[in-house]
């Protein structure tokens, strides 16, 4: 059975004889909200920081310890930047003063470097001759799809052309029996028999007794 019909708790809370009930006992329920929560005390478990944990923790020695790592580490980082510092000053080489540019010695080595420049040379010359000849190929490919682009396109209109030809049969002459399709509906009996009638004009009087309408309507149902 629904309770839609009850009052809410609050206001059920009001005198003694509220909706003609008298009431002759102490009411024992209790709002849900009234009732205790929590009926426990929560103490903390192991890895919460319990009392046998802090016994045997040192926390001064702990705190000693982590202030110490912290300023060891702050000093170490004032190093640093001071190091950075200097090499940025100094132009990165790290010795105070730039290096000095030292002039490459002439000596044997030179003919190794002609030969190397003129395997050099050859292999551009190479390279050039071989993108000239992918350039050539590429525009011989580009002229020829071109050319077959163009040679369908004037087969498609030229088909274009002779369908139309042939499906007008004012302009292909061969077929002398043609005749336009007659309709359906050509033959039937009934075919514009009304065609000769003459129209019924419509009329406006600006009285109701003598007006069309009140005449068909007494041809109708009163006669």
């Amino acid at each position: 059975m629904t309770t839609a019909h009850r009052p809410t708790w609050a206001p059920a809370m009001g005198h003694e004889e509220q909706g003609g009930m008298r009431i002759f006992a102490a009411s024992t329920a209790h709002s849900a909200k009234d009732q205790a929560g929590q009926t426990k005390m929560k103490f903390r478990k192991i890895g919460q920081g319990a009392k046998g944990e802090l016994k045997d923790r040192d926390l001064k020695a702990e705190l000693e310890m982590k202030e110490a790592k912290h300023l060891r580490d702050k000093f170490d980082f004032e190093e640093e930047k001071q190091e950075d510092l200097k090499l940025l000053e100094s132009g990165g080489d790290g010795g105070g003063r730039p290096k000095m540019l030292v002039p490459k010695a002439i000596d044997a080595d030179e003919s190794d470097d002609e030969e190397e420049s003129d395997s050099d040379d050859d292999d551009s010359d190479d390279e050039a001759e071989l993108l000239a000849e992918l350039e050539r190929i590429k525009k011989e490919r580009a002229e020829e799809e071109a050319r077959k682009a163009a040679e369908e396109a004037s087969k498609a209109e030229q088909e274009k052309e002779e369908e139309l030809r042939r499906g007008n049969p004012l302009l292909h002459g061969t077929d002398a029996s043609f005749g336009v399709k007659r309709r359906w509906d050509d033959d039937v009996v009934f075919k514009n028999q009304a065609r000769g009638e003459p129209k019924a004009q419509r009329r406006f009087i600006n009285d109701t007794i003598r007006s069309d309408f009140h005449r068909r309507f007494l041809n109708r149902y009163i006669k």
